[in-house]
């Protein structure tokens, strides 16, 4: 089964102002379960289900 995962961005409540982008696209259900972290709505990709970890995260590929 394929599923769409978003990039997210989490920010850093001791510093208000830092955003933390994670090396990591997740489910939308992970990311709105996160305090803080929303989703990059234009950053996105179509994988299959068996490719993500227990949380439904798959790690960011380094495109050359």
């Amino acid at each position: 089964m394929k599923l769409t995962v978003f990039r997210y961005k989490v920010w850093d409540h001791q510093n208000d102002d830092h955003v933390h982008i994670p090396s990591y696209y997740a489910i939308r259900e992970f990311i709105e379960s996160l305090e803080g972290a929303s989703v990059i709505e234009d950053d996105y990709l179509e994988v299959d289900e068996s490719d993500l970890d227990a949380h439904g995260r798959i790690a960011v590929r380094d495109e050359v």
